[in-house]
């Protein structure tokens, strides 16, 4: 009695873990994707999908995709805006400026009373006597002498005043020169964004993973839901049978309490399958982006197909050399590299050629000139080093070797972690090989050790609690295979996952 409870005791245990595993296995998300807006539409809230159409919907759901493509266009961009650094640069302005007034009284004036300047007294008396000089004397004397102005008023200001200032200006500027800041910075971007790129790959492999994980662990619950209904009505059945049996008195009560109770623990087991495939399916509809509530039907089958382990050497070797994140991190060590060598720029000096065109009203060059638009240009080159800035430069050097190192022991750290998963992957594959064997051997017993005792039973030859035992073992050892299976194939992916290869499960 002991040993057929426990049995359906490890039935319960088994479809619980397989729920448990499936909860843990995928972020929650509540979105629906195009496809899923379609099945919903329809009316019919049922979906048939393979395989392939569940990876299709769930990649193309994957917020997790998208914000690695969103990282790549980013670092894309970056690289395009590094490289525009580097290129001539060209920027046009326009200005219009109204200036006050200025009073007359304060207003920048220039007159000159020359009359001074000839001092007639010094000229021989004889010479001044005569008419003549005198006339001439009198025309320069009139024309030094300031003609006096009205009170009130002024002459005429030095320089026009422009009150309305117009001026359109175009710059171009050249960095001839940078203490190979600009190159190193563009070299960074593009490391960054290849690495950005092997994330996504990354992402790619291990959501893929995920949806097929997710689809066949909902395979695995409902093939022992349906198990475990089978068993139902066998047991219901051969109840009903030895209640025919008790009453005539061929069987003991003991019998049929026996049935009662192996059908009570079916129907416990039945609970249990049915609330693991509900939850299996809720993770997957959560997976794929569907509606919670959406029914999928799962087109596709598992065929155990037994393949040879790989080497584990060369799977170690290959982890390290094709993993996505080794290659990501290799690229940002890089970049840090770049990073370096752009903050000992700082130490050089800069170079850099600019020209600019002007028209303006008034331009200032052309002074004197009243109000009109006036052009001019003007070319240069500057040259500009900074000679002491209490290390700031060095503090900066410094900075970026030690992001460097940071991405070194990053790595260090990625490559053990990445030995540690291929191992524990690759004998847990071996494991689950192993486990598909020896469970497929158990099936065979189970049915063979079920069919001779049901002959005997039929002959008188057995009792029941001999064919009861005989149902729980061929029940535990259909489930054994049916866990079996699936966790070898889900293994399987997982090392290939892990070792940097799309994950493949077999199935049609």
């Amino acid at each position: 009695m002991n040993r057929f409870i426990n049995s359906f005791a490890l039935v319960g245990m088994s479809i619980l873990a397989s729920a448990a595993t499936l909860l843990n296995s995928t972020p929650a998300r509540a979105q629906q994707t195009t496809e899923t807006s379609a099945a919903t539409k329809s009316g019919t809230n049922k979906l048939r999908l393979t395989l392939d159409e569940a990876v299709k919907i769930g990649m193309g759901y994957s917020k997790t995709l998208h914000t690695s493509q969103m990282k790549v266009m980013a670092a894309e961009a970056k690289v395009g805006e590094s490289g525009a650094a580097m290129l001539p640069s060209l920027g046009v302005s326009a200005s219009y400026a109204r200036l006050s007034d200025i009073p007359a009284d304060k207003q920048f004036r220039f007159s000159l009373d020359a009359s001074s300047f000839f001092d007639f007294t010094k000229v021989t008396p004889s010479v001044a006597m005569d008419p003549t000089v005198q006339k001439v004397f009198f025309a320069i004397k009139q024309a030094t002498t300031p003609t006096p102005l009205p009170e009130g008023t002024y002459p005429a200001p030095a320089f026009p005043i422009v009150l309305d200032n117009y001026s359109v200006q175009a710059n171009v500027t050249y960095p001839v020169f940078t203490g190979f800041r600009l190159e190193a910075q563009k070299a960074a971007a593009e490391y960054n964004a290849q690495a950005a790129s092997q994330d996504l790959v990354k992402d790619r492999i291990e959501t893929e993973f995920s949806i097929k994980n997710a689809y066949w662990s909902l395979h695995k619950v409902r093939q022992l839901q349906t198990l475990t209904a089978e068993t139902i009505d066998q047991v219901t059945a051969r109840l009903g049978d030895a209640q025919n049996l008790l009453k005539n008195g061929l069987l003991t009560i003991n019998d049929v309490l026996r049935l009662q109770l192996q059908l009570s623990n079916a129907r416990i087991s039945k609970i249990d399958a049915d609330n693991a495939a509900r939850l299996a399916a809720l993770t997957l509809n959560n997976t794929l982006g569907l509606p919670l509530g959406t029914e999928i039907e799962l087109a596709s089958t598992i065929e155990y197909k037994p393949t040879n382990v790989p080497d584990y050497e060369k799977a170690l070797q290959r982890a390290l050399d094709a993993r996505a994140e080794v290659s990501g991190t290799q690229l940002r060590i890089k970049a840090g590299e770049e990073g370096v060598r752009a903050a000992r720029g700082g130490f050089l000096p800069t170079v850099a050629l600019s020209g600019s065109a002007l028209e303006a009203n008034p331009n200032q060059r052309f002074t004197g000139r009243p109000a009109e638009f006036n052009f001019s240009w003007q070319l240069a080159a500057q040259l500009s080093w900074t000679v002491w800035n209490w290390n700031t430069t060095g503090y900066q050097v410094a900075q970026a070797e030690a992001q460097v190192a940071q991405a070194e022991d990053a790595l260090s750290m990625l490559k053990d972690g990445i030995k540690l998963e291929v191992t524990q992957n690759y004998f847990t594959l071996q494991q689950a090989r192993e486990k598909v064997a020896v469970a497929q051997e158990g099936v065979e017993q189970a049915n063979e050790n079920y069919r001779i005792t049901n002959e005997k039973f039929k002959k008188g030859l057995a009792l029941t609690s001999d064919l009861t035992d005989a149902e729980t073992f061929q029940l535990q050892a259909k489930v054994n295979y049916i866990s079996s299976v699936v966790d070898y194939e889900i293994s399987q992916a997982r090392l290939l996952k892990s070792i940097g290869d799309s994950p493949i499960v077999s199935g049609k």
